[in-house]
């Protein structure tokens, strides 16, 4: 599901910032995407009000492949509706709104940022945490053929060819100056690390199979953003690590792997 993850939540991310309410303009955004880009999105200033409305096309449908009793096959995915829920990380007092609450497939949408905020100068990472609806279908050689509609919960950044989305505070008056360095989701390293079991009861196995050194942090973030696990890595080949936080509180969580290469992120459920 590489491209059309990569292209499905372009839009989500585009939904990602949003505070007054916004008006959509199909113009501004004529492929799947968002406009502006998180390169391209005006810096919030401390002290200083914020409006800022991003617009959005999602795509509708895409190709992948999926692996169906050993045969590799190619799958055609199509996005039936999109809803975030709630976004975490914004700086203080900024907030969100979108338009529509439900977005369809291959439909666009708008999402505004609004606010005065006094928080410290720098990067706000920010996480869009809802649900998509959606359907794969594909032909198998050996298996019949597959129809089958899904709905996904949890982090929608690592849908977004944007990668993992946003927003910069600066002081007052102060140039606007976006953080340099890889911060896009990349499917290559999603593809090389795993997690399980899932559900777990708070202990469970991460486990990470590329032949490229990784260098970085191993994070688990909850719902509201706050970083509850960190470790450092830098290793080649196979890695695996136990990882324990059966002491939290349960609910949905995401593991991410942050490196120069870019951004790796499975959702668990701790229950």
């Amino acid at each position: 599901m590489k491209k059309f993850y990569s292209t499905l939540i372009a839009f989500s991310a585009t939904i990602l910032l949003a505070s007054a309410q916004c008006t959509i303009d199909p113009s501004a955004q004529t492929t799947p995407g968002a406009n502006p880009s998180k390169e391209n999105l005006p810096c919030i200033e401390r002290t200083v009000t914020y409006n800022q409305t991003i617009q959005g096309k999602i795509q509708e449908t895409g190709d992948t492949t999926i692996t169906v009793a050993g045969f590799t096959v190619v799958a055609n995915i199509r996005v039936d509706s999109v809803r975030i829920d709630s976004i975490t990380g914004l700086p203080t007092n900024i907030n969100w709104a979108k338009s529509p609450n439900i977005l369809l497939g291959g439909d666009n949408g708008c999402m505004n940022f609004s606010g005065t905020t006094t928080d410290t100068a720098g990067t706000y990472d920010l996480t869009a945490w809802g649900t998509v609806w959606f359907r794969i279908t594909a032909n198998p050689p050996v298996v019949g053929p597959i129809d089958t509609p899904y709905t996904y919960q949890g982090s929608l950044n690592r849908f977004s060819p944007f990668g993992d989305y946003y927003v910069v505070v600066t002081e007052k008056g102060a140039p606007c100056v976006k953080p340099t360095g890889i911060r896009d989701f990349s499917a290559e390293l999603n593809a090389a690390i795993a997690v399980y079991p899932n559900p777990n009861n708070g202990n469970f196995v991460f486990t990470l199979n590329t032949g490229n050194r990784v260098t970085g942090n191993l994070n688990v973030v909850d719902m509201n953003g706050k970083v509850v696990y960190t470790k450092p890595l830098d290793v080649a080949g196979f890695y695996s690590n136990q990882i324990d936080l059966s002491g939290l509180a349960k609910g949905l969580y995401a593991v991410q792997l942050r490196t120069t290469e870019g951004v790796a992120s499975k959702n668990i459920l701790i229950d």
